[in-house]
């Protein structure tokens, strides 16, 4: 069944279906090691807040990471809860030391299309924040130890 969730939604966005995502649609993450697949006994925890502008040509992030350990570097990924998928968006990184990480670690930063690096969930952030809403978008952290992520969470939006 979840695999059958990223097939939907790669069709979704394969098909240009208009998004719906609303304009000025805010978006958050909390991020722990549980979510992680398999899940990781970790420390590091974070969070993601996202605001779509009002033309859903761009979007402002702020990423946080609570003790983080040599954290190289963090994404947005196309999968529901449960499912590894491929990267879409960077978020911060590659380091390969990485870096010691305890509050916020990224923030004012505005993401465009042209920061879309997979079309998995699609071609435009109004797209791409319409498979958020769908359940379909997470936030990721990796570090040095963890390669494959140490803390995930879904983008969820919240209803402002």
């Amino acid at each position: 069944m979840k695999r059958t969730a990223v097939v939907a939604a790669i069709a979704l966005a394969a098909s240009g279906a208009a998004a719906t995502a609303l304009a000025h649609d805010t978006f958050k993450a909390r991020l722990s090691g549980d979510n992680e697949v398999p899940a990781v006994a970790t420390d590091t925890t974070g969070r993601v807040e996202v605001q779509v502008s009002k033309d859903q040509q761009s979007a402002e992030f702020t990423l946080s990471v609570d003790e983080g350990v040599r954290v190289t570097q963090s994404h947005f990924h196309c999968g529901p809860a449960g499912v590894n998928g491929p990267i879409v968006i960077f978020l911060a990184g590659f380091h390969p030391n990485g870096w010691d990480v305890d509050g916020k670690w990224v923030s004012n930063t505005t993401i465009t299309n042209a920061n879309i690096v997979n079309t998995a969930c699609g071609a435009t952030l109004a797209e791409i924040f319409e498979q958020a809403r769908a359940g379909n978008v997470y936030a990721n952290v990796h570090s040095v130890d963890h390669p494959a992520g140490v803390a995930r969470g879904q983008l969820e939006p919240t209803g402002k």
